[in-house]
């Protein structure tokens, strides 16, 4: 399946210093997958990983749509708060 980020998701990795190569890894090897409420074609990837820039364990959350054969990160959060989201 193809993967494609959307021009927010590739600034929102660009403000928060993290790697093309985390946010695929994630996707890959996420720890969870949820299926959006509001709409059963987002799904949410959610994959604890080792911020470089602050030096502890963060989890990225990539905000995804579905759609025919590939899947659109739609926009990515970057929180230290990994017990109350995952």
């Amino acid at each position: 399946m193809r993967i494609i980020f959307s021009p927010h998701a590739l600034q929102r990795l660009a403000e928060r210093e993290i790697k093309r190569e985390v946010a695929l890894n994630a996707l890959e090897n996420p720890d969870k997958i949820e299926v959006s409420r509001q709409n059963r074609r987002r799904l949410l990837f959610k994959k604890v990983y080792f911020n470089q820039t602050l030096r502890r364990d963060h989890l990225l959350m990539l905000i995804c749509e579905e759609k025919d054969e590939e899947i659109e990160v739609v926009t990515i959060i970057d929180t230290s708060k990994i017990s109350k989201y995952l």
